[in-house]
């Protein structure tokens, strides 16, 4: 299968600041990006670009600035142009032309990298080409960034003009073969998704969100005429954007996918710490060791509670973020649509109506039922405190008690001994600790003293346990 002027354009993104990212980041870090730009242009071209060589990062903060220096600028132009010889089938030497655009979203760096066979040559109209050809736009699978802790990810948009009439009864298999080319490893090439219309040709979409531990998400569009080609000129800058708020989407929705995993482990701890609070036997006192194990679990969760509120919060940061990123996507379509009143936009509008919508619906979902574990924490500490306050109480009172029955029983065998002793003085007889003698009035005293102590003691239980 053949197509005429064949295109690869790499849309990649990153972050560059942000409250989970560190304050000094390294000079390697913020420029993750222009390196790996370089790197595709090395493989592919044999160039050294260099382009943070190139850039202005210091430009006024907007919500898009485009990060070429002014000096370098020409015809309103903010990418850099480039141009080498590839070989292809051993036989011939063929110009491929390129541009890098660098550009700076409100906290994120964006690049547009393009690799095309030119349409003409010399004025000349270049010749068709065999999809093959688009393997030498990516040596080394140089057109897939590494993975990097900024990296916010990418999206690949091939594109070609279909040959002939008849190509039209082959126009997947075409897209197929495209595909196929740009992977060296077909095992790793993404699943089709759908195809469409796009300003009247053909486009199909390669990479499925149901897998986002492996997504590639690759774009084949075949232009059957000069209008798809119009068109695309015309919003283009708007179709970067796209792709810009389609990434922080897709990558917001799998970083919460590591936050749910998180949770739900959280959530169970929960559960079973809740499970293993020790219960009291019925009608037993409370030990102070029982209260020691209650007073440890009320130490314990509130280290669950605060861990489990600051996932929930980035849980619904990522939430945040997807809604601000739909909305953002819905403005910029709709720029391309006042542009092109006439074009139907379905075919992009797709993600926000369905994949989007999906994802808000999850983690929606996720919200409601991670919530109710932070219900469930709260009534557990509020159940616990509650119990601890209740022994608490029970085992004052049964100090109170027994403090109340012996005042009463020491109060009144004082009073009792008083009077005993009262009479000692009158009974002058020797203490003497022979049994042959009766007992001394000492040694009385002393029992009646202990008699009363008691009987006054069983007294105050009586009163005590009556109240």
């Amino acid at each position: 299968m053949k197509i005429y002027a064949p295109n690869v354009h790499l849309f990649a993104f990153q972050l560059y600041k942000g409250s989970n990212i560190d304050a000094n980041l390294s000079t390697d870090d913020l420029n993750f990006l222009w390196e790996s730009g370089d790197a595709v242009v090395r493989e592919t071209l044999k160039r050294d670009l260099q382009i943070s060589q190139h850039l202005d990062i210091h430009k006024p903060e907007s919500k898009r600035v485009d990060l070429l220096k002014d000096a370098e600028v020409i015809d309103d132009n903010y990418a850099l142009s480039f141009d080498g010889q590839v070989s292809y089938n051993q036989h011939q030497n063929l110009l491929v032309t390129g541009l890098a655009h660098p550009l700076r979203f409100s906290d994120s760096y964006g690049l547009w990298l393009n690799l095309r066979r030119p349409e003409q040559e010399n004025n000349q109209q270049t010749e068709d080409l065999e999809t093959d050809f688009l393997q030498v736009f990516n040596p080394n699978n140089c057109l897939f960034f590494p993975k990097h802790r900024l990296f916010l990810g990418q999206a690949l948009l091939i594109t070609g003009w279909l040959t002939s009439a008849k190509d039209k009864n082959n126009i997947r298999q075409i897209a197929d073969e495209c595909l196929n080319q740009i992977f060296p490893n077909q095992s790793t090439a993404p699943p089709f998704y759908r195809q469409g219309q796009l300003f009247g040709s053909p486009i199909f979409e390669y990479g499925l969100t149901d897998n986002l531990a492996n997504y590639q998400h690759v774009l084949v569009w075949l232009f059957a005429d000069n209008q798809a080609d119009i068109n695309l000129n015309k919003c283009f800058q708007e179709l970067i954007d796209l792709f810009f708020h389609r990434t922080k989407v897709v990558k917001a929705y799998q970083d919460s996918r590591k936050i749910y995993k998180e949770l739900d482990s959280v959530y169970r701890q929960i559960e079973t710490t809740i499970d293993n609070i020790p219960e009291r036997q019925a009608n037993q006192p409370a030990t102070h060791k029982y209260l020691q194990e209650l007073q440890k679990q009320l130490k314990t969760f509130p280290q669950l509670a605060f861990k489990y509120a600051r996932l929930l919060r980035n849980l619904e940061e990522y939430a945040n973020t997807i809604a601000i990123n739909v909305d953002n996507y819905n403005i910029k379509l709709k720029v391309i649509q006042d542009t092109l009143p006439k074009e139907d936009l379905s075919f992009l509008a797709h993600f926000t109506q369905n994949q989007a919508a999906t994802f808000q619906r999850q983690i929606q979902a996720d919200l409601g039922y991670f919530n109710n574990g932070s219900q469930l924490l709260d009534q557990a500490i509020n159940s616990i405190r509650g119990i601890v306050e209740i022994e608490q109480t029970e085992s004052d009172r049964s100090l109170e008690r027994t403090v109340q029955i012996l005042g009463i029983g020491f109060g009144g065998g004082a009073i009792a001994s008083g009077i005993i002793v009262q009479h000692i003085d009158k009974i002058n007889r020797p203490i003497s600790l022979s049994l042959n003698y009766p007992p001394h009035p000492f040694y009385a005293s002393l029992i009646l003293s202990i008699l009363a102590t008691s009987a006054f003691i069983y007294i105050g239980f009586l009163i005590t346990k009556r109240k």
